[in-house]
């Protein structure tokens, strides 16, 4: 058989993608693409992968496609067929991963599984796993650090409740209890991310209080040091503060909550200029 045939499957020799980083299939968009489907016949085949009888075949891209089709009642579908030895399983997870991402069809929870999916399995680093999806290393390590959420947070992430932005201002907390309660808030209250931000500042400034640290001497800022503070969090993703003395000089400071954090605030901070190890 000729590598990457287009050819004619039967539906049943073909086996869902074991490595599929996306776990959640809209019914609503499954409908649609049904209707579609129907109306204008499959525009793009499925690609798999054959077994080493070439009786058998995995999904590598395009599952959606293949549960319409199911639906339909087809018997076959057209599909783009590579080799079991063209494709291994760090190849079929990461294909699936990449087609998913190109088509925005992940939830970044989904997106993050993946990443750590291919870390732990394939032994890459962000870097690598940066390079494989055609991503910002610091993309890869913002979207990882989502996982540290709560299980509850992270469904509501899942499903849309909360924002990706709402997310990254939660995991400053660093309390499970603190973020599931500030999160269950968000819902209720319809709060923005910079709402959220200022919530987790606030919070931060009740337990130094409860330490017994003495709060810093409050000095008149400048309106530009706020501003400076907002576009910070946005590059950075943490919660970095600008703290002024009377002579107008000072610190930034820039928390950072893991050794990847920290690798991840480096590749922003450096950029190119920073050495290889």
């Amino acid at each position: 058989m000729p590598r990457s045939a287009l050819r004619s499957i039967p539906i049943a020799q073909i086996r869902p993608n074991p490595l599929q980083p996306r776990k959640e299939f809209s019914a609503t968009e499954l409908r649609d693409l049904e209707s579609s489907i129907r109306a204008n016949g499959l525009l793009q085949p499925v690609t798999v992968r054959a077994d080493s009888s070439g009786l058998e075949f995995f999904l590598i891209a395009g599952e959606r496609r293949f549960r319409a089709v199911q639906q339909l009642g087809w018997r076959e579908i057209p599909a783009i067929v590579r080799e079991e030895s063209e494709v291994d399983e760090k190849a079929l997870l990461t294909l699936a991963l990449v087609e998913n991402l190109q088509r925005t069809d992940l939830n970044p929870i989904e997106e993050g599984e993946g990443y750590q999916q291919l870390i732990s399995q394939f032994s890459l680093s962000q870097q690598e796993v940066a390079d494989v999806v055609g991503k910002d290393r610091s993309t890869v390590a913002n979207t990882l650090r989502l996982l540290a959420l709560p299980s509850q947070v992270r469904r509501m992430v899942r499903e849309g409740e909360l924002t990706v932005g709402h997310a990254r201002a939660l995991l400053s907390l660093g309390d499970d209890h603190r973020i599931i309660e500030l999160a269950k808030t968000i819902v209720a209250e319809g709060l923005n991310v910079r709402e959220v931000e200022r919530r987790v500042r606030e919070a931060g400034t009740k337990r130094a209080v409860a330490r017994g640290e003495a709060p810093r001497a409050e000095l008149k800022r400048p309106p530009e040091v706020a501003r400076i503070e907002e576009e910070l969090r946005r590059r950075l993703q943490t919660d970095a503060k600008v703290h002024l003395n009377s002579k107008n000089a000072g610190e930034l400071r820039i928390p950072f909550y893991s050794a990847d954090d920290l690798e991840r605030l480096l590749d922003l901070v450096l950029g190119t200029s920073r050495e290889s190890p």
